[in-house]
């Protein structure tokens, strides 16, 4: 057995503690309590002394695009401007960008992305592939979690042979301990008939699932008349021009909702669009809505109703989306962010159960982890503050903003993954 002791333990799931100490055997938590009493409980076990640290759970980062971990650096390469004026206008750069570079590359991009997701203390992700050989980047990760597999298009019969190919990718079950899934991509991006077929098609091979959402006034628009810049710019682009439907006149959620959508395993992404009547809809019905406040910020597509999501009884998660609309791809720097941008709605308790436990849940790892508690598998990150917060200032201290750099170990089934040392 070892026994792990931190100025500070941060437990998640019960408040934190002073002078803690985490007892781990073969991988798993046996114990949380404090130094004195377990130092006398357990005085044969090996002793791990971090110190001036904080313990408390990896973060679990439920939408993320680790395959676009290079864009920036793609972004120069074509020529691409670093402005863009709107969300669609995003997009199209998105589409240029990818469409520029050697498709192999996404390989290297994403392991970059998983490295740089663990050294800032993440331990799980719900990452959306649209590359599907770059999964071999997760074969030899000790990360977690879901692996989303993106679908989209107009035409169902182009996306019915895409959806065989995906059904054969599934039956690998995994990609390391990342678990397979499917990701109708969004309602504007995906026809009517096929987002209901894939949806289909997932709840009976029994597979995660995850659709953009609700993202931006511009899928409003499309969703209600077929009109705005989807349908008059997005679509011909990409050479849909003749594929634009009959006005749906729907919101965003009533529109998922009739297709099926709103069902577990299912995670809606960003969800910033979403009226006060609509949210019976998502609540009770299973989904998780996952905040991505770094990107809609960056791509001025609002601001999540987050107060509301929480009154309503809807679960939330947290997300960093990917370093196409984030300048990094940790939760540490989302949280803080969060923190300022959705004006209060969200607490620092409630902010670090998101990034945690609440993400953990909506990747249905929350028997793994997500919390330190007795019989979790012992996942856990060292967090070192520069300055030593009193007990009371402890949750609002990890809030705030400089806490990425401060990762100095990160254990996933007992075992230090980062080797800084």
């Amino acid at each position: 057995m070892t026994l792990y002791l931190a100025r500070f333990l941060a437990p998640i799931s019960a408040p934190p503690i002073e002078d803690g100490a985490l007892l781990v055997r073969d991988g798993r938590i046996v114990a949380v309590g404090t130094r004195k009493e377990m130092l006398a409980a357990h005085g044969g076990a090996e002793v791990v002394d971090f110190g001036d640290a904080v313990l408390l759970p990896p973060m679990v980062n439920a939408h993320t695009h680790l395959e676009l971990t290079h864009f920036p650096r793609w972004l120069n390469e074509v020529g691409e401007a670093a402005e863009v004026r709107s969300f669609v206008d995003w997009i199209l750069r998105v589409i240029r960008v990818k469409r520029g570079v050697e498709i192999t590359r996404f390989i290297p991009s994403l392991a970059e992305g998983i490295r740089l997701s663990l050294a800032a203390g993440t331990g799980a992700v719900g990452d959306i592939l649209s590359y599907f050989p770059a999964r071999q980047a997760y074969r030899r990760s000790p990360m977690a979690g879901n692996l989303y597999l993106e679908t989209l298009g107009r035409d169902p019969l182009i996306g019915r042979k895409v959806l065989r190919g995906i059904g054969e990718i599934l039956g690998e079950v995994k990609a390391g301990e990342m678990l397979l899934g499917i990701s109708p991509h969004s309602p504007y991006s995906v026809s009517a008939d096929y987002l209901e077929e894939v949806l289909q098609f997932g709840r009976r091979r029994k597979v995660p699932l995850s659709v953009h959402f609700a993202e931006s006034p511009d899928e409003v628009d499309f969703l209600q008349d077929s009109a705005g810049p989807v349908a008059e710019t997005l679509f011909p682009y990409v050479g849909w021009g003749d594929m634009v439907p009959p006005p749906a006149h729907r919101t965003p959620a009533r529109y998922i909702a009739e297709r099926g959508a709103l069902a577990a395993p299912m995670l809606l992404v960003h969800g910033v669009q979403v009226e006060p009547r609509d949210m019976p809809l998502l609540a009770g019905s299973g989904v998780t809505v996952v905040l991505c406040p770094r990107s809609n910020a960056n791509l001025g597509v609002g601001r999540a109703p987050a107060a509301a999501y929480r009154q309503a009884g809807v679960p939330l998660a947290l997300g960093t989306d990917s370093l196409a609309s984030c300048d990094s791809l940790s939760l540490w720097d989302e949280i803080a962010f969060a923190a300022d941008w959705l004006q209060g709605d969200l607490g620092p308790h409630q902010l670090l159960r998101l990034a945690t436990l609440d993400g953990a849940r909506a990747l249905r790892l929350d028997h793994r982890m997500g919390a330190l508690a007795e019989g979790m598998e012992a996942s856990f990150q060292v967090l070192r503050p520069a300055a030593v917060p009193r007990l009371d200032d402890l949750e609002a201290h990890l809030c705030a903003e400089g806490r990425r750099g401060q990762v100095e170990a990160l254990y996933l089934k007992g075992r230090e993954v980062l080797q800084k040392s």
